[in-house]
């Protein structure tokens, strides 16, 4: 089935509120937005204006996409928040903040990031894990970044701490379009 024919197709992107060392990064996250957004998805993630989070929005927002920004009040008041987006949702704290992104979310696409998104992402792993959910995450592998996870994850399971690899939904993408591809493949 089509993008353009699923309704409320909303994908989370997790990625960092700092732009990183690596112009990839940056480049690889607004094309994302941009690319996301032809696709008429609704594209949910953390409201801010740095870092790879802000590349993104000016992605979804280059064509006037559906971006919803979902925010701790606690930052409601800083410089950092996206003027434009589709929709702004305020929760009371970052805890309420990554349940309302999960319970919306459709899939995850997960990008460089620091502790935030490290958290966010195995938040959602450990879900997937427990079968409370059962959403692809979809981990973009900009210049290997996502390689040491990769390895920890086998050793992880090697060592005998997982279950197994399957429930956890992993898929690791090295570009923007091998990531749209696999979603138009899923939905």
């Amino acid at each position: 089935m089509s993008a353009s024919k699923v309704k409320n197709y909303n994908v989370c992107v997790f990625c960092g509120s700092k732009l990183g060392n690596n112009k990839k990064f940056i480049n690889v996250a607004s094309k994302l937005g941009e690319e996301l957004s032809k696709k008429n998805y609704t594209i949910i993630y953390g409201g801010g204006t740095l870092g790879l989070m802000g590349a993104l929005a000016n992605g979804v927002l280059k064509d006037n996409g559906k971006l919803i920004s979902i925010i701790p009040s606690s930052l409601k008041n800083n410089n950092i928040l996206s003027t434009k987006p589709w929709k702004t949702i305020y929760t009371k704290d970052f805890i309420e903040r990554k349940k309302l992104m999960i319970k919306k979310a459709s899939i995850f696409i997960v990008l460089p990031g620091g502790f935030g998104t490290l958290d966010e992402l195995f938040e959602v792993i450990s879900l997937n894990q427990l079968k409370v959910i059962n959403k692809k995450i979809i981990l973009i592998d900009v210049d290997n970044f996502w390689n040491p996870l990769q390895k920890l994850l086998k050793v992880i399971y090697k060592e005998g701490f997982l279950y197994n690899l399957e429930n956890s939904n992993i898929i690791f993408k090295k570009s923007v379009n091998k990531t749209i591809k696999f979603i138009e493949q899923n939905i």
